[in-house]
């Protein structure tokens, strides 16, 4: 009898890659606390001041002057950190998606014993509750993508292609009989198009989670899993 082998379940992407911060030079430290830690929690204050105030007021109207003063630190920490404000909120867009796409691996693996319908509908609403849990802060960190140059929307592009790989290897778990390209293409498609219509799928409430196991159930039809 031949030998069974077991093939090894597909892998999730990585999160963005964030590089912890380091000082550019050492200094002294505060008491107990070492100047590169002192760093790391200045970027963490900058970076929450900055995401509380871009959900309150928005992109267009956050200064670096308000993130400052909500941190209680000085313009020249701030320019320590980052050299203007779209670097800082696209530092705060990577860890964003990187918290989002972790958040979703969770919740595959926590169902993907339901099957192909619960598991995708549960995915589909993680990644969806995720800015619905803090729209005006998604609204933000979407407006100030927009607002940049080409080579920063690299970094809209490359989170689109980790949710892609996501379903790929969702997909795959879940025991697809699609395949390479084929399942590539489909896993586009679904992700793309639910973006796009995503502002459609949240303009009623009352109606929204109905429309996302619709999606779903689309999803489970586009894989070729059985109904």
């Amino acid at each position: 009898m031949p030998e069974t082998r077991l093939e090894t379940p597909a892998a999730w992407p990585l999160p963005p890659e964030v590089s912890e911060p380091q000082p550019p030079q050492e200094r002294r430290s505060w008491g107990k606390v070492s100047h590169s830690e002192r760093y790391k929690r200045q970027r963490r204050d900058l970076l929450r001041a900055a995401s509380r105030l871009a959900a309150r007021d928005g992109y267009e109207r956050t200064r670096v002057a308000d993130i400052v003063a909500e941190a209680g630190l000085s313009k020249s920490t701030f320019y320590e950190h980052f050299t203007s404000k779209e670097e800082c909120f696209v530092d705060l867009y990577r860890r964003t998606s990187g918290q989002m796409l972790r958040g979703a691996v969770e919740t595959a693996e926590a169902t993907i014993h339901l099957g192909p319908h619960e598991c995708l509908l549960s995915v589909i609403r993680a990644l969806v509750g995720y800015s619905e849990r803090n729209p005006r802060l998604a609204e933000a960190l979407r407006v100030s993508l927009g607002a940049m140059d080409a080579n920063v929307i690299d970094t809209s592009y490359d989170n689109m292609r980790r949710i892609i790989h996501f379903f790929v290897a969702l997909a795959h778990r879940l025991d697809s009989p699609l395949e390479g390209d084929d399942l590539e293409l489909t896993a586009t498609v679904m992700v793309r198009g639910v973006t796009d219509i995503l502002g459609t799928l949240r303009s009623d409430p009352s109606t929204l989670d109905d429309r996302l196991d619709q999606v779903a159930r689309m999803g489970v039809r586009a894989f070729g899993f059985a109904p």
